[in-house]
């Protein structure tokens, strides 16, 4: 396995691209992907805009990045993302994505996860917006034969509306998934969140979906499912949405914490991956 620097390996700041690819990894703008190779058609339902292709061909040591970012105002991404592990390998992917000021930008991002026989991917997420933004994000996850999935996904809505969606489809013998998603409304943010881990075969999953609400005019709606199509297959899930702990904000302010450092010491150990 190979060892390399760990700086973005995609990095956008509005509408602008950068590329760091290294041996054993092939990252490309989605477009370039679709004019290079043709089996990408079968997951790009279109010719893609924006976004990033990752196909990953070795196990590597050092954790994968992504990183997309909205500084200026009205900046709509509308991204298109593939990502490939294939066989035999196993990968760590840190996705981030975020505004950096109230500048009232426009994520949308599809992505598809293709895990390859016997592959284990740890992927990891995490996005944060502000007052006036827009998010919305559909990921699906699609595992084939004894591959595995460890998924950590938290968002942060300090005031924005968002709108996400998984899918971790177990559709092979032996495939297995782990995903656990954290949601923090603030400010008045809202959420609409729904994921889902479908079954087959003899296929394990589990989803765990939790948040916090901070504010009376924040909202967080969480949909988990559980879709199995097997009697062989064991899935199951567990949900939370609730307020931050009293006790945890008196043990802080009783050491001299402000409210507001108490709230976000709390909300950063909660969303922490």
């Amino acid at each position: 396995m190979k060892n390399v620097k760990n700086v973005p390996n995609f990095y956008q700041r509005n509408n602008k691209a950068e590329i760091n690819s290294f041996n054993g990894i092939i990252v490309l703008p989605s477009v370039v992907a679709w004019e290079n190779y043709e089996w990408t058609h079968n997951y790009f339902v279109k010719k893609p805009e924006q976004g990033f292709f990752l196909w990953v061909k070795e196990s590597i040591f050092s954790q994968i990045n992504t990183l997309v970012e909205i500084d200026s105002k009205n900046v709509f991404q509308k991204m298109n993302n593939l990502i490939v592990i294939e066989k035999g390998i196993k990968a760590k992917l840190f996705s981030t994505c975020k505004s950096l000021k109230e500048v009232k930008g426009k994520h949308f991002a599809k992505a598809k996860i293709i895990i390859k026989k016997n592959s284990f991917l740890e992927f990891l997420q995490y996005s944060s917006w502000q007052k006036g933004d827009e998010f919305k994000s559909e990921y699906e996850f699609f595992l084939e034969e004894k591959a595995y999935l460890k998924a950590n996904i938290s968002n942060k809505n300090k005031g924005a509306k968002i709108v996400t969606k998984e899918n971790v489809y177990l559709g092979k013998r032996k495939a297995s998934a782990d995903v656990r998603i954290k949601m923090v409304a603030e400010k008045g943010g809202t959420f609409f969140s729904e994921s889902y881990i479908h079954g087959e075969s003899n296929t394990k999953g589990h989803l765990e979906c939790s948040g916090l609400i901070s504010g009376k005019d924040s909202k967080i709606t969480s949909i988990p499912g559980l879709m199995c199509n097997s009697d062989k297959a064991e899935l199951t899930h567990e949900a939370f949405v609730g307020k931050i702990s009293e006790e945890k904000l008196m043990y802080l302010r009783m050491r001299g914490l402000s409210l507001r450092k108490a709230e976000e010491i709390i909300i950063n150990s909660f969303l922490s991956l």
